[in-house]
């Protein structure tokens, strides 16, 4: 092989390898810039990942969604969430399809398991991620704030077009990160 075609071969090798990470950042970023934000209620625990550092895991109030009469849902199928929103502001699921809507909002995630005619879902934004002195206390913080249901505790999720990307972490209507910073 000529040595101007093995350049070129590696050129475009290089380029692609840049270009994945750069075209999964870009849809992060475009998401959390131009995405709709939903408040899900959470109830957190603070895990460690040793290859990722300390996170808060959260679960959330609702994970599952009913399966429209006659739909058959098996295990991790891809299914399109309806998204929709309580008196309070906070998200709810309002539907399941396994076409994807032509209009937003919706949820593209995976069925964890499928019985009694609900879905339990997989919710791709259950990870927190924090600095490793930070995260311990966030997850004292958050916990505690559970107990007061004048302190509500919730992601804001950013979704579009069916990709969710978790903005943020809230205490009493507060970002976790000032919360942690008031004396």
């Amino acid at each position: 092989m000529k040595k101007s075609t093995l350049l070129t071969l590696l050129a475009l090798v290089i380029g692609l390898q840049l270009a994945i990470p750069a075209g999964m950042i870009l849809r992060r970023e475009y998401v959390l810039s131009h995405g709709r934000a939903f408040k899900f209620r959470v109830g957190p625990v603070d895990p460690h990942d040793p290859f990722r550092g300390r996170y808060v895991a959260l679960r959330f109030a609702q994970n599952s969604v009913a399966i429209p009469p006659g739909l058959t849902i098996r295990r991790n199928q891809t299914v399109h969430v309806l998204l929709g929103e309580d008196d309070n502001g906070f998200a709810i699921f309002t539907g399941l399809q396994l076409t994807r809507p032509k209009s937003d909002p919706y949820l593209t995630t995976r069925v964890n398991s499928a019985y009694s005619g609900n879905a339990i879902l997989r919710l791709p934004f259950d990870r927190f991620y924090m600095d490793e002195k930070s995260a311990p206390t966030a997850e004292i913080v958050a916990r505690n704030s559970l107990a007061d249901t004048n302190r509500p505790t919730y992601a804001e999720v950013r979704i579009s077009r069916g990709f969710a990307v978790l903005a943020d972490l809230y205490v009493a209507d507060r970002p976790i990160r000032e919360v942690l910073a008031a004396p």
